[in-house]
């Protein structure tokens, strides 16, 4: 019973944490309730979703669940994914807008987010959360928790590629101050508004290329980071941060974005 009661607070707690859309993100704790239907293990597809997308989607997480472990050594979370293919079933759990989102250890996807990829980007999330104490995760800065997700999932969508179009096309980005600047889930999201990451739909249905400035400029500050410091280095500065030190990554030698 205590454990039952333990895992009901850190439900809370996670829901609490994520922001937003809470009280409908609240319905994945209770998936088969409000009709999803079990494809593999922590993993629910909407009702009526096709045989082939549910074999994908398999197969993408076992995808998903090698790249974490790579990256953190070890697989310390297990995230429930709820995979929706219908955009009413995205709006009914809390998540119009987006193309995945997590809620604690609760990831829910769209029909665009259901690959590999944007699993491995929520399934990073959830696993920083999983390895930090609560004060730890509330001094981890938003800019390095989202860069090492973009890092580790390798979305074309957030890439090194697509920062470099940024830069060739002179389209805004947020500068490395401005970046490093944002620490908290509501300053991202106003710097997600300013870059209008936000308008991509309205790209789509124009045929215009979509911009991801905000994660494509985390995920190019990070990335020479993680490759300085190497799985070890992600590692201590986990260490660090539960042992109660401030976030600092210097000791692992931080590569300097380019914001030309």
């Amino acid at each position: 019973m205590a454990a039952l009661n333990a895992a009901m607070i850190a439900a809370v707690a996670m829901l609490l944490l994520s922001g937003c859309s809470t009280l409908k993100g609240g319905k994945l704790f209770a998936p088969e309730l409000f009709g999803w239907v079990p494809v593999g293990a922590n993993l629910y597809v909407e009702r009526g979703t096709d045989e082939a997308t549910q074999r994908s989607l398999v197969l993408a997480m076992s995808q998903a669940e090698a790249v974490i472990e790579t990256a953190f050594g070890s697989v310390a979370s297990r995230p429930v994914v709820h995979a929706c293919v219908s955009a009413e079933c995205l709006a009914d759990f809390g998540g119009q807008g987006n193309i995945a989102k997590v809620y604690g250890d609760r990831i829910l996807l769209s029909a665009r987010g259901a690959n590999w990829q944007f699993i491995a980007h929520e399934w990073s999330h959830a696993e920083l959360f999983k390895r930090l104490s609560v004060r730890a995760w509330w001094r981890l800065p938003k800019w390095f928790d989202e860069g090492l997700a973009v890092v580790v999932s390798q979305a074309p969508e957030h890439s090194q590629a697509h920062w470099q179009y940024l830069v060739d096309a002179g389209i805004a980005r947020p500068s490395d101050a401005e970046l490093l600047s944002l620490q908290t889930r509501s300053q991202w999201l106003v710097a997600h508004n300013k870059y209008s990451d936000n308008k991509n739909g309205e790209r789509r249905a124009r045929g215009e290329p979509e911009i991801h400035a905000l994660y494509a400029a985390a995920g190019h500050q990070v990335r020479p980071w993680l490759a300085a410091a190497s799985r070890a280095g992600l590692l201590r500065l986990i260490e660090r941060l539960n042992s109660g030190e401030e976030f600092d990554l210097s000791g692992a030698g931080r590569g300097k974005g380019r914001s030309a």
